[in-house]
């Protein structure tokens, strides 16, 4: 029984070792890449237990240089090419999300982010249409209202002051519930938001998962303390969204609410639609998206647009005279002064390139992946290092410098096409990225004529960056408003 039994997994071995050897050969080029030394099951895993998933392939880059290869144990190949970049994120083989986005399926499973391919297709065509331009320019009036009431909190301190992402999210949290789904909310107010420390805490845990094995089960996970946090804080969120659409729906039947007869309408409105049969499911699952890609990527990419500004007092003496010429000390701002805003946009490009709030995505080869110089296997994850080029000498002299230059006209036009991608890029890009910019000029504009921003931080190399989905400091980001006279 012993020796069938030694035999049985003989020939297993052997079977499976050939035809490792044979799929190696295949994609030689893929496997000669660098890598580091792996474990039979585990892969590479072993190199980064209990590290923060952006440390990971920071560390991975650093070791190995790009493009390289890892087993975690899910095979992922690792890239900060601009070229590579512009076949990956338009290729049909790649347009599905990373198997690293699975965690996120409770949450998030039939949305933009996360549905299939031909789902995605049909509706983010639908969607765009409440990402119109006539659309977009109705909200400005909405932004600058709220910007307004932001100063209040900054020049009264009624904010923690250790905490300048959490004034933030709740301030773009209100934003996007007002602008995009036509309910007004102060959430701003409160001294402790549960929704916004959810969206907060809920990121780290989630993000977590991915460099801790045991966690990558789910039945597991539910039974730790981060899992009970989990489903009891997304009941709170998935609550406050249905709230939004139960009350949108009685506004409309009361006739408080009427609906413009146009297929451009806000993104809340055309769910909401008689043409279209979404049901309520779907619907809270793409406003959660978007509520929370509004209120985390935009808060965190004008917290550190502030910082920096605070860290280089020339290039904010350069914002302010343009907004005061452009706009003046009190007038409203208006979607026609966004247009004019010039710098203001070169120095939140320059931020977002710097720190990228979404420092790295993932894709998923579904088929066999043809770069030119190499094939990526199908099943493969790819992840694209947007960090790593936005830092890259090559691309951007000096690259830690804070330098808004960098984006006038003639400069773009000297560097790779998808050598920047704050938005991601491809056909599945970032369908809010017109809206976050102007939510971020009209707030950057506001702020900065009406306060002189400072900082104890000297330069980025004081910030300790970890991603949690979107990159953060490990602490604190100090930020100071002190009013103009």
């Amino acid at each position: 029984m012993i020796v069938a039994l030694f035999i049985v997994v003989a020939i297993l071995y052997i079977y499976i070792k050939v035809r490792e050897d044979n799929f190696r050969k295949k994609y030689k080029e893929f496997f000669s890449l660098p890598s580091l030394s792996s474990l039979p099951f585990l892969g590479n895993s072993h190199h980064f237990i209990g590290q923060n998933v952006l440390h990971i392939f920071l560390n991975l880059v650093n070791t190995c240089g790009v493009p390289c290869y890892v087993h975690l144990p899910e095979r992922f190949y690792v890239t900060a090419s601009p070229e590579e970049y512009k076949i990956i994120l338009n290729h049909p083989n790649s347009i599905e999300k990373s198997t690293t986005y699975n965690f996120l399926n409770n949450f998030f499973a039939s949305s933009l982010l996360l549905a299939p391919h031909h789902q995605w297709k049909k509706n983010r065509k639908f969607l765009s249409k409440g990402f119109n331009q006539m659309i977009l320019d109705s909200f400005v009036t909405v932004f600058y209202d709220k910007s307004q009431y932001l100063n209040v909190k900054l020049k009264n301190n009624d904010y923690n002051q250790n905490d300048i992402y959490a004034l933030f999210e709740k301030y773009t949290l209100d934003v996007f519930c007002e602008a995009t789904l036509g309910i007004e909310t102060k959430v701003i107010d409160e001294d402790e938001s549960d929704l916004v420390n959810f969206i907060t805490k809920s990121q780290r845990i989630l993000i977590g998962r991915i460099s801790n094995v045991l966690k990558h089960f789910d039945f597991l996970f539910n039974l730790t303390e981060d899992g009970k946090y989990i489903s009891a804080g997304s009941k709170l969120f998935y609550n406050f969204v249905l709230d939004i659409i139960a009350k949108k729906r009685k506004m409309i039947a009361e006739g408080k609410y009427v609906m413009a007869r146009t297929n451009k309408l806000p993104v809340l409105d055309l769910l909401l639609s008689e043409k279209e049969d979404f049901d309520d499911n779907y619907i809270k699952e793409e406003m959660l998206l978007f509520a929370g890609a509004a209120t985390d990527t935009t808060a965190y990419s004008m917290s550190y647009t502030c910082c920096l500004l605070g860290m280089h007092p020339e290039i904010q003496e350069k914002v302010l005279e343009e907004v005061m010429d452009v706009i003046g000390k009190d007038r409203d701002i208006t979607c026609n002064d966004l247009h004019q805003l010039k710098y203001t946009e070169m120095a939140i490009n320059e931020s977002m390139r710097l720190i990228p709030t979404v420092p790295m995505i993932g894709r998923r080869a579904v088929g066999d992946l043809d770069l030119g110089t190499r094939v990526i296997p199908a099943n493969t994850d790819v992840i694209l290092m947007f960090i790593h080029t936005h830092r890259n000498e090559k691309y951007y002299p000096n690259p830690k410098k804070y330098d808004p230059n960098r984006f006038l006209p003639e400069e773009v036009a000297k560097r790779p096409q998808y050598s920047y991608l704050p938005f991601s890029g491809g056909p599945r890009n970032c369908i809010g990225m017109k809206y976050a910019m102007m939510v971020m000029k009209t707030t950057i504009a506001n702020i900065v004529r009406n306060f002189h921003i400072t900082t104890k931080h000297k330069s980025i190399d004081e910030l300790e960056f970890e991603s949690s989905i979107v990159m953060t400091t490990k602490n604190p980001l100090d930020c100071h408003f002190t009013p103009r006279k």
